[in-house]
C-alpha cells in the first residue's frame, strides 16, 4: 500500500511539473504579469526595446527606486545583471540579423546579504533589422487623428471603443512595422475592463473615477489613454443649468440629489417604457399611470419634488421628461422641459435638434408654447 501511495504521489508531481511548464511557454508579449516572487513586489513599470544603429538591440526601462539593480532575461535565460538602479538602458550586441528576441527585466534588492529578485516585467519582442529593412520595430503607439478626442468618457454599464496604431517614426514613410499587434490593459479593473480590441467597459458596481488604458506594442512602446468612468445621471455639476427658468432651477440646486436619484433609478433599476407621474388630487401621494411599484426612497423623492415645484414627470421612448406648465390668459401654455436621456440611444434625438439646450451629458432643456385651438 505504501509503495502504491508513493507511485501516485510521484505521478502527481510529474504531471504538475509538465503542466506548469506548458503554462510558462505560453508567451504573451506586452501583457502585465501579476504574480509576486519571493514576496518582493518590485517591478519595472516601463520596458521597451528597439535597434541601436545596427550595433545591437537597446533596451530601456524606468527606474525602480528601492531596487539595487536589475536582471535582464533573453529568451527566458538570464543574460546580464545591472548592478545599479541608476542605469536605465542596456545594449545587447550578441544578436543576429533577421532574428527576433524576447526580453524581460526584473529589479532585485539585497536581504541579509542575499540577492532577492522581484517580479519580472511583461515580455517584449524585438526584431534585429538593418537600415534598408522595409519592416522594422514599432517606435510609437498613436491615436489616429480621425479617432482622437480631448476627453474619453464611458457611462456606467456602457462601453466605448478606443483606437490606437503601432507606427514607425515620422519621416520613415517607406517603412512599416513588422508587427502591428497591440496588447490592451486597464490600470483598475474594478472601474473598467478593456478587451483586446480596445473596447472599454465600465464595471457593474456603479463605481466612478479615472482609469488609464494602455495600448502596448510588441516591443513595449505604448500609449496611455485616460478614461473617466461616469454616472451621467448624477453629474458633479450641471454646467449650463442657468438657461432654465427659475421654476425649474431648484432641480439643480435644492433638489439636485433627489432629481439625480430619480434619474439613476429609472436608468438602471426600473427600466419602464411609458409612464406618467403626478400628484394625486388630494396632494397626499404620488399618482402613477399605469400603476407600478416604486422604490420607497424614490417615491419619497418624487413626492418632495412634485409637491414643492408643481411639476409633471413622464418616461417615454427612453427619456425622462420633467415639465413645468405656465398658463396664459389666452389659453396658451408655455411648457418648460428638462429631459434626461435614461437610454443612451435616445440622446441622438436631442443632440443635434434645434430648440434643445444641452445642460450636460444626457441632460437637455427645451421650451415650447402650445395654443388653445378650440
Amino acid at each position: 500500500m505504501d509503495i502504491m501511495k508513493r507511485k501516485i504521489s510521484f505521478i502527481c508531481i510529474v504531471f504538475s511539473m509538465v503542466f506548469m511548464g506548458l503554462l510558462s511557454n505560453n508567451e504573451c508579449y506586452g501583457k502585465e504579469i501579476v504574480q509576486q516572487k519571493n514576496n518582493i513586489n518590485l517591478r519595472v513599470r516601463n520596458f521597451y526595446g528597439n535597434m541601436s544603429n545596427e550595433e545591437g538591440i537597446i533596451l530601456k526601462w524606468s527606474k525602480v527606486p528601492k531596487s539595487k539593480g536589475y536582471v535582464i532575461y533573453r529568451n527566458n535565460k538570464k543574460i546580464v545583471t545591472i548592478k545599479s538602479n541608476k542605469i536605465k538602458n542596456y545594449t545587447d550586441k550578441k544578436v543576429k540579423a533577421g532574428k527576433k528576441y524576447t526580453y524581460e527585466i526584473a529589479p532585485y534588492t539585497v536581504d541579509n546579504g542575499k540577492k532577492v529578485v522581484g517580479v519580472k516585467s511583461y515580455k517584449i519582442r524585438v526584431k534585429v533589422t538593418k537600415r534598408n529593412s522595409k519592416k522594422i520595430n514599432p517606435a510609437r503607439v498613436v491615436i489616429p487623428d480621425f479617432y482622437y478626442e480631448d476627453n474619453y468618457n464611458v457611462g456606467l454599464y456602457e462601453s466605448i471603443k478606443l483606437h490606437a496604431k503601432a507606427r514607425v517614426n515620422k519621416g520613415l514613410k517607406k517603412k512599416k512595422v513588422y508587427n502591428s499587434k497591440l496588447v490592451w490593459s486597464s490600470s483598475d479593473e474594478s472601474l473598467a475592463t478593456v478587451d483586446q480590441k480596445g473596447v472599454v467597459t465600465a464595471n457593474d458596481n456603479r463605481k466612478t473615477g479615472t482609469v488609464y488604458i494602455t495600448a502596448r506594442a510588441v516591443n513595449g512602446v505604448k500609449k496611455i489613454i485616460k478614461v473617466d468612468v461616469m454616472n451621467y445621471y448624477n453629474p458633479v455639476k450641471f454646467k449650463n443649468y442657468k438657461v432654465v427658468p427659475e421654476e425649474l432651477a431648484p432641480l439643480f440646486g435644492k433638489y439636485k440629489n433627489e432629481m439625480c436619484d430619480i434619474a439613476t433609478y429609472f436608468a438602471f433599476d426600473n427600466k419602464i417604457s411609458n409612464v406618467k407621474i403626478d400628484l394625486e388630487e388630494d396632494g397626499l401621494s404620488v399618482k402613477i399611470q399605469p400603476e407600478i411599484e416604486l422604490n420607497e426612497k424614490i417615491e419619497k423623492s418624487l413626492y418632495t419634488v412634485l409637491n414643492d415645484l408643481c411639476l409633471h414627470f413622464e418616461i417615454k421612448d427612453g427619456y425622462l421628461k420633467v415639465t413645468y406648465n405656465d398658463y396664459f390668459s389666452d389659453g396658451s401654455i408655455f411648457k418648460y422641459n428638462i429631459i434626461c436621456c435614461i437610454d443612451k440611444v435616445s440622446e441622438e434625438k436631442f443632440k443635434y435638434q434645434i430648440g434643445y439646450a444641452k445642460l450636460c451629458e444626457r441632460w437637455y432643456y427645451s421650451k415650447e408654447r402650445k395654443y388653445n385651438m378650440e
